[in-house]
């Protein structure tokens, strides 16, 4: 954490005091007040490795064997750009609602009015999601429903751990002894050789954690802990792969794994490949740890305003925090060269796995460097990489029968190739009931066979040559585009009602129109009656006519109370703006569905200028008849 040159200050006074000074006497010569003494104490403690000042009716008194070098050598961080400063200000509003940005200009190095003006960025970046920044005095504040904060907290999230957070090269860079090429071959060959694939999060996790296991080991820290080998028995098939993978790195690598880390191996590998274990896992680390970091994680999603975190996130970070742990209170660490790359490049994820540390230090009275931190923000950025691409890709089986090494080279083949538009969700290298009941449940399914029982499955060579890389990629783009149909059909039934479809309704006016249809919608409480206004205002913006076919009308807001739509099916064309047409649609957004904007502003405006479209949907006389229309290919 930068410190500010009064908070430098402050702790230059402690030292050289070495005794409880009062709030009064530090306020004086630091020509501040009391109020903001108890400010700046309470903001170097929460940031520090460990709370540097007691406090008292006395007053402040620094720690023991405090050194100041210690402290005032973390106090190197540049903020050089506007968008890092922006960023840095973005999130100590999100976390404490207010602050003075006389102290952040200070603590960055820099004018008053380069905050100003670093302030105006940021109201005008988080103006679309309904917040504002607010000054009073020389204080900043965040205002705006809780709702809007999560959406902003949401995408900030979405944004840092979208840039390959997790890649092999961030895990070689950190490791550079280690050959992680090697060791992802050994993990992926051990469990395609048990007919197992993992998808790129899980084997990115499991490489980082045994990287990290390997390093521990290379430097002498072997565990002092009881073996635990009694609760695997050998039939356990994790545990078979555990020792299997232990055995291959130490021929490749000349480190004998011991019995802890192998059993630590079998955690972790269960945790990748059975939904099955957890009830087991959640049992085993029953120790207080792990229920510790679930409501951990459950206090990061409230203050931090993001998506709850699954059960996944928690076994990965338990298991990580009990070594974790471990290291700390034999004092030992392990060191991560892109701790200060990454504290710069992705604050946000970096400042909540900031808070989860402060919270281990209290609970276990551990001091937590800051290179452990960057390991807890790689688990929480790479479990949100895999979450956001997901969401966004389709996801796909691969059928392969087993012949030497061919499948498994297959396999990686096309999840290297594919990566960006697809999510593997399995390999199967046997047919049976169960495969086919979850091939029936993706979007894709790739096969070396023929699968007439599957209709999405599309067939490929065991080679993947250039033709068969062609040929996937056009299923690919069928199927996203099936799905985007298949989302808007479900989207445009759920928004748009029978009593909201109308056939031949003709007024004197736009604004008549957006009155008729918008009554419509508070009736049915999708709106507040003031919405029609903010429909209106963005009209008088620019007409929302198009291509002499069809009007949106609409709100730059998204602030209705739900999402929904209105319609109006002319047989004579109306004058809206400069255009004449005879589809009117009214769609008001709630914030929550704003994504589907979008899509479904595109979807009516390429739908409705297609006039032969137009002329068939123009023909339908019911709710029903349009809605088959207006998807029929």
């Amino acid at each position: 954490m930068p410190l500010n040159k009064k908070e430098a200050e402050l702790i230059r006074l402690l030292v050289q005091h070495q005794d409880w000074l009062s709030a009064i006497f530090l306020a004086e010569a630091l020509s501040t007040s009391t109020r903001t003494i108890r400010n700046y104490v309470t903001r170097i403690n929460q940031h520090t490795k460990t709370e540097l000042i007691n406090s008292s009716r006395q007053g402040y008194k620094l720690k023991k064997d405090v050194r100041i070098e210690d402290i005032l050598s973390q106090n190197n961080t540049e903020l050089n750009t506007p968008k890092e400063r922006m960023n840095y200000l973005m999130n100590l509003l999100i976390q404490y609602r207010e602050v003075d940005y006389f102290e952040v200009a200070e603590t960055l190095f820099v004018s008053i009015p380069t905050i100003e003006k670093d302030t105006l960025r940021l109201r005008k970046k988080i103006s679309k999601y309904q917040l504002k920044v607010i000054k009073n005095g020389h204080f900043l504040s965040m205002k705006g429903a809780e709702e809007n904060f999560r959406k902003l907290t949401s995408d900030m999230l979405q944004d840092e751990a979208m840039h390959n957070f997790q890649s092999l090269d961030h895990i070689q860079t950190i490791f550079p002894t280690i050959d992680i090429d090697v060791l992802q071959t050994i993990v992926v060959d051990r469990l395609s050789s048990r007919n197992l694939y993992v998808n790129g999060y899980a084997i990115n996790s499991l490489l980082l954690h045994i990287a990290i296991a390997i390093d521990r080991l290379v430097h002498h820290q072997r565990s002092d802990i009881e073996n635990i080998s009694e609760i695997f028995s050998e039939e356990q098939l994790e545990h078979q792969i555990a020792l299997e993978i232990g055995k291959d790195i130490h021929q490749a690598f000349s480190i004998e794994m011991d019995l802890y880390e192998i059993n630590n191996l079998t955690l972790l590998l269960m945790t990748k490949i059975s939904s099955a274990n957890e009830d087991f896992l959640k049992s085993y680390m029953d120790t207080g740890i792990y229920s510790f970091i679930a409501t951990t994680m459950n206090t990061v999603a409230e203050k931090y305003f993001i998506p709850h975190t699954s059960d996944d996130l928690v076994l990965n970070l338990t298991l990580h925090v009990s070594n974790l742990i471990s290291r700390a209170k034999r004092g030992k660490q392990v060191r991560n060269p892109l701790s200060e790359e990454i504290k710069q490049s992705y604050a946000f994820i970096y400042e909540v796995a900031v808070f989860i540390a402060k919270q281990i230090q209290k609970q276990m009275s551990i001091s937590i460097s800051d290179d452990e931190i960057t390991f807890i923000a790689l688990h929480i950025g790479s479990y949100f990489e895999e979450k956001f691409e997901t969401e966004n890709k389709l996801s796909c089986i691969i059928y392969t029968p087993e012949y030497y090494d061919m499948h498994k080279r297959l396999v990686y083949k096309i999840s290297d190739t594919f990566k960006p538009s697809m999510n593997i969700l399995a390999a199967f290298y046997r047919l049976d009931g169960h495969s086919i009941d979850e091939m029936k449940k993706v979007d894709l399914v790739l096969t070396t066979i023929e699968l007439k029982e599957i209709p999405h499955a599309i067939q490929i060579s065991p080679f993947l040559s250039r033709k068969d890389s062609e040929i996937v990629q056009q299923a690919l783009n069928r199927a996203k585009q099936q799905k985007l149909i298949n989302n808007l059909r479900e989207s445009i039934q759920t928004y748009l009602t029978p009593e909201r479809f109308e056939r031949n309704i003709y007024l004197n006016s736009e604004s008549s129109y957006i009155d008729y249809l918008a009554a419509k919608l508070v009736a049915s409480k999708h709106i507040e009656p003031a919405f029609i206004e903010l429909i209106k205002e963005r009209e008088k913006m620019s007409a929302t006519s198009f291509n002499n076919s069809v009007a949106l009308p609409h709100a730059i807001e998204m602030s209705a109370n739900k999402t929904g739509i209105s319609i109006i099916l002319n047989d004579r064309p109306i004058q809206w703006g400069s255009h004449y047409v005879q589809v009117i649609i009214m769609i008001v957004m709630n914030q929550g569905d704003m994504k589907k904007f979008r899509q479904l502003f595109d979807f009516m405006i390429d739908t409705f200028s297609n006039q032969e479209k137009l002329r068939r949907l123009l023909k339908v006389g019911s709710y029903e008849e349009f809605i088959e229309e207006l998807f029929f290919e």
